[in-house]
């Protein structure tokens, strides 16, 4: 490669994420431009990666889509050992000659994934959603509706639930 600027695109969809194989992605969609700038000792690069992977959403553990734009920087340098120095320094063997950019453009976007991930409102699956509704105790108040029902009896009385009961026996006996 001769000095100066040089600019390479990328399509990193569902095969690259399976020939990768890391634990958080196994599917996606994601365009990555990588600029690399070199000079007489160094590559100077940098990775623009724009696109969606698919993850699972929190709530019903559907496959969604996760919108991931990133941008991140790496410097390569040949020296006697190939080692990463930190996370944005490597050092490639001039033995090598050449280097495998798949894993580094994985860890950039696994590293930009939120740390939550939920459907928008209403595209959860729907038996999942209505299963977890069914089993959330969240008090009533100001005659709101609770996850289980009302909470109330017939008389428009609040009602304990029998497990919060159990659980107070225990905390009273000690």
């Amino acid at each position: 490669m001769k000095v100066g600027t040089h600019q390479y695109q990328y399509m990193l969809d569902d095969k690259f994420f399976e020939e990768v194989d890391g634990p958080e992605i196994r599917k996606g969609n994601v365009r990555a431009d990588v600029t690399i700038k070199k000079s007489e000792h160094s590559f100077l690069l940098t990775f623009q990666m724009e696109g969606a992977i698919k993850v699972l959403c929190d709530r019903c553990l559907g496959e969604m889509d996760q919108p991931i734009s990133c941008e991140e920087h790496l410097t390569v340098k040949f020296g006697e050992n190939k080692e990463e120095e930190d996370d944005q320094l490597v050092i490639v063997s001039e033995e090598d000659g050449e280097m495998d950019l798949s894993w580094y453009m994985y860890e950039f976007i696994a590293l930009h994934i939120p740390i939550r991930h939920i459907h928008p409102e209403g595209e959860c699956d729907e038996e999942t959603a209505k299963a977890l509704k069914a089993h959330l105790a969240i008090e009533r108040e100001s005659g709101e509706e609770t996850a289980g029902g009302d909470g109330t009896d017939e008389g428009g009385e609040k009602k304990n639930d029998p497990r919060w009961d159990a659980l107070k026996k225990l905390i009273d006996n000690n």
